[in-house]
């Protein structure tokens, strides 16, 4: 049976959520809205509060986004007992239930023949159960971070393994991601891997004048500005940043650096910046919304983010704003480790420094400040990387995964939609009558756990 065979991706981060792999995914199903449709939440599955934004934003966007309130349980920051436990495990429970009987609606009803899952260890059970429904393949897209990061929640990556092991496809976004997945699976997962780099939205991100309006309010006049594009948190390397303005203010004292973005490590960002005196130097503006993003990039001449790798593993898995910048018209400093090597080539369209040491970034800046022939040599560079990254033949290469796929033969017994259907019905019915045992056996299990502390 011909089918008009369509991907459905399933991803916590998305838009009007901001950050790397939410821009991904979007770019991806802007590209081929007739082929990916998108499963989003509604809800922050870190705070549990309503997205701000997701109507409007769902409203103009190209391609169909269907919410659901979430697809995860709210991150918890401690471990619950008692009660709270009970009520988590309960919450749990009804979440995966919808999510599977949602996109087993998708498979019954909007031809979708492949599920492409952007978050690893959270959707780890949807990869397990979708292996079973004939036909579907199952795609796992793979940033870097997730299988490099230390995780109480999966110590050894024991779970990472298994649940790629599971999937039919694997995607990875740059050359260090993809030695970490070998890495992890061994060679004889080889033929599940497709390197697929980030790409950039040529078409959003162009060359143009710095915004008038911007340039008043932060006050850049007249002034060399370096610009960061992020979440703020501690391996992007943007502290190594403000601690090596001292020394180009030293020499150029026209010298300003804006911060664009928000989290957990910005009040840091900004108790530095006042103990070491540079809150006339350095802006942070905030969050900032899509529309606006293009002109904060304007603004810089130069795009900094020295990222670098913690000792807990956490690291840049590819580095989109580089990109983003370039495209923009402006050269980049990047840090070495992690995957931003895949995205900026020292000397091409930037320089690549070692995220943890402040003399090299200062170094840098001070390069791209003073050598105005490096400079122009560089954004050269970058505007044909950036023409070299269109998103669109990202998109193709994900659809192409599933169409490799299309060798594999559907089931005799179920080349008729209403048999699918039956199917689907059944698996549904099976669920709702499964979930009172499957909760009675979480009880059972919590409640000789809690007898113990008791008599402790």
């Amino acid at each position: 049976m011909t089918r008009r065979r369509r991907v459905l991706l399933i991803a916590n981060n998305f838009p009007p959520v901001l950050g790397g792999s939410a821009s991904v995914y979007a770019n991806l199903a802007r590209c081929r809205p007739d082929k990916i449709l998108v499963l989003a939440p509604a809800r922050n599955y870190l705070t549990g509060e309503r997205l701000e934004g997701w109507p409007e934003y769902d409203s103009t966007a190209a391609f169909r986004i269907r919410r659901l309130p979430l697809l995860r349980t709210v991150l918890r920051t401690r471990t619950e007992a008692g009660l709270s436990n009970l009520t988590f495990m309960v919450g749990d429970l009804f979440i995966r239930m919808r999510v599977l009987i949602e996109v087993l609606r998708y498979i019954v009803f909007c031809q979708v023949r492949s599920v492409c899952i952007g978050e690893l260890l959270a959707s780890a059970w949807l990869v397990s159960v979708l292996r079973f429904v004939p036909g579907i393949h199952v795609t796992v897209y793979i940033h870097g971070e997730e299988i490099t990061t230390e995780d109480s929640y999966d110590p050894r990556h024991e779970r990472a393994r298994q649940t790629l092991g599971m999937a039919q496809s694997i995607v990875v976004v740059s050359r260090f991601t993809l030695g970490a997945v070998e890495k992890l699976l061994g060679p004889d997962h080889a033929g599940q891997i497709s390197l697929i780099e980030n790409g950039v939205d040529t078409e959003l991100f162009t060359v143009g004048p710095k915004s008038e309006a911007l340039v008043s309010e932060y006050g850049l006049d007249g002034k060399f500005t370096f610009i960061t594009v992020c979440r703020l948190l501690e391996k992007k390397g943007v502290d190594v940043a403000i601690r090596a303005l001292p020394a180009l203010i030293a020499r150029f004292p026209d010298t300003r650096y804006v911060v664009v973005g928000d989290g957990e490590f910005g009040p840091h960002l900004q108790q530095l910046a006042a103990e070491l005196q540079l809150t006339e130097h350095v802006v942070f503006t905030g969050r900032v919304t899509e529309e606006k993003l293009q002109d904060h990039y304007r603004l810089g001449d130069v795009f900094v983010m020295p990222n670098r790798r913690l000792t807990n593993g956490d690291t840049e898995g590819f580095g989109l704003v580089f990109l983003e910048a370039n495209s923009c018209g402006i050269p980049v400093i990047a840090g070495k480790d992690g995957g931003s090597p895949d995205a900026v080539t020292d000397g091409v369209n930037g320089l690549v420094v070692d995220g943890n040491s402040v003399e090299e970034v200062a170094r840098a800046m001070i390069a791209l400040r003073e050598d105005e022939e490096l400079r122009a040599r560089i954004i050269a560079g970058a505007r044909a990387r950036a023409s070299r990254s269109d998103w669109h033949e990202k998109a193709e290469s994900l659809i192409a995964l599933s169409d490799e796929m299309d060798s594999v033969p559907i089931h005799e017994d179920m080349q008729s939609w209403g048999q699918i259907l039956a199917v689907a019905s059944c698996s549904i019915v099976v669920l709702l009558l499964a979930a009172p045992y499957i909760l009675l056996i979480r009880i059972a299990e919590w409640l000789p756990a809690r007898h113990s502390q008791k008599h402790v």
